[in-house]
């Protein structure tokens, strides 16, 4: 039993790290946090209100914006973020 299990194991936990692995060049190539959508499971349950984007579309994509511009600005100096 133990030598079928084995395997199985190995196999899944390479699987999960490849998975996360690539979460993370992702993440590295494209400087976007994850993120929920404002109403999807939230409006289902009653909650009309975005806790994060307080209901303006907006307001992510200012935010992402602002981080590049971080970003920028701390290469040119030098400075990793």
């Amino acid at each position: 039993m133990l030598s079928q299990l084995l395997p199985m194991l190995a196999i899944t936990f390479t699987v999960f790290m490849l998975f996360f692995i690539f979460m993370g060049i992702g993440y590295m190539v494209n400087k976007k946090p994850l993120r929920g959508s404002c109403g999807g499971v939230a409006k289902l349950m009653g909650n009309e209100k975005c806790s994060y984007c307080g209901d303006d579309p907006n307001k992510c994509d200012s935010i992402i914006a602002e981080q590049q511009e971080n970003a920028l600005k701390a290469a040119q100096l030098g400075k990793s973020v």
